[in-house]
């Protein structure tokens, strides 16, 4: 598999059992919106737009929370920063992992605290995909690894993620796993922020890990 993601979600400070959302009648009027056209354009490996990020993945999770009939959320500076710390420790360890050696971070409680926000309840998610757009496809062309240059199987050129492709299919994934899909859809939340690393050791010319963290 070229893709792979880490299955756990973490839940603090307060238990709470499976969230069960039943579509409101008016799911079909939901749309994704408020991404900028900047988020079409391909992600670099370094200093990648982190607001342009959080616009694209915010819409992306608002999106399917309006399907379930739950209010959004809105993005919180403090929770886009803690994640952005995960999420470029990920990215130097090339590893994913809830728990770091980051002092004051080491734990999803620790990082939803240390944003800053008065929080009764967080959670995380976290993930990894490949710096090239392969879609989740199982086979993928070679031409030249040196150069990044990889086709699928009717010959036409993979292309880099953008911002808008990396949020869609993160979120999609979190969205097929229920313990991500579990923090996406809590009704408590109010707050995300998320951020994304990358690493360039990663197989396939690089692979980008990515974390997020809710608060109530």
């Amino acid at each position: 598999m070229i893709i792979r993601y880490l299955k756990t979600a973490v839940k603090l400070l307060v238990f709470t059992a499976t969230i069960i959302v039943i579509p409101v009648a008016g799911a079909q009027a939901c749309a994704r919106g408020g991404v900028p056209a900047g988020a079409a354009q391909a992600v670099p490996t370094r200093n990648a737009n982190q607001s342009l990020f959080n616009k694209a993945i915010l819409s992306e999770v608002n999106f399917v929370r309006c399907r379930a009939g739950l209010s959004p959320v809105k993005l919180e500076t403090g929770l886009i920063k803690v994640a952005g710390k995960h999420a470029n420790w990920m990215a130097r360890q090339g590893t994913l992992s809830h728990r770091s050696n980051v002092r004051g971070q080491s734990s999803v409680q620790e990082r939803v605290l240390a944003s800053g926000l008065n929080v009764r309840r967080g959670s995380e998610n976290i993930g990894n995909l490949p710096r090239y757009n392969f879609g989740g496809s199982r086979k993928i062309f070679v031409q030249n690894k040196s150069k990044c240059l990889f086709t699928n199987t009717s010959g036409k050129g993979i292309p880099p993620h953008s911002y808008a492709s990396l949020a869609t299919q993160i979120v999609g994934m979190w969205m097929n796993s229920s313990g991500h899909r579990r923090n996406v859809l809590d009704r408590n939340a109010k707050a995300v922020g998320s951020a994304l690393g990358y690493d360039g050791r990663g197989s396939n010319c690089g692979q980008f890990y990515l974390s997020q963290n809710f608060a109530g």
